[in-house]
């Protein structure tokens, strides 16, 4: 059985923890998680970089993708920006399955904003790597 808090406290660790992305929400074949956003996510129009919607993409999918109790890889995104991220102050992501299978899974991410103003939605590919433990990272 999988320790959904200690899966969250992993989740929001490393890079991911850079970023300001934490998650928020975690279950089985689904994740949420929100960055709050500042001058440092700007691309030069003053939207919100698309390199920071896709970071958010792939960290939530791969929080959803971890709920099945194992490590993932990314092995492809494709992301359709539907609107700009401008006057935004967070941003929110929520990943639901689509496929599980053996090897690979498969993932829908939504990014709207605080006005759940949809920006953003992706599908997410991941391919399954060892079990994870979470006492090895969890102090």
């Amino acid at each position: 059985m999988v320790d959904y808090e200690k899966l969250k406290q992993i989740r929001n660790m490393g890079f991911i923890k850079h970023t300001g992305i934490k998650t928020v929400e975690l279950r089985e074949g689904y994740a949420k998680g929100e960055i709050v956003l500042d001058e440092r996510h700007a691309n030069p129009i003053g939207s919100t970089h698309g390199g920071v919607l896709f970071t958010l993409v792939d960290t939530v999918g791969g929080a959803a993708a971890t709920s099945r109790g194992r490590y993932v890889t990314t092995v492809s995104g494709n992301i359709n920006y539907l609107r700009p991220a401008m006057n935004c102050k967070k941003l929110i992501g929520e990943s639901r399955e689509i496929k599980i299978g053996k090897k690979m899974c498969v993932y829908d991410v939504m990014i709207t904003d605080e006005n759940d103003r949809e920006i953003a939605k992706a599908t997410m590919t991941y391919f399954y790597l060892d079990k994870i433990n979470p006492e090895d990272f969890v102090k």
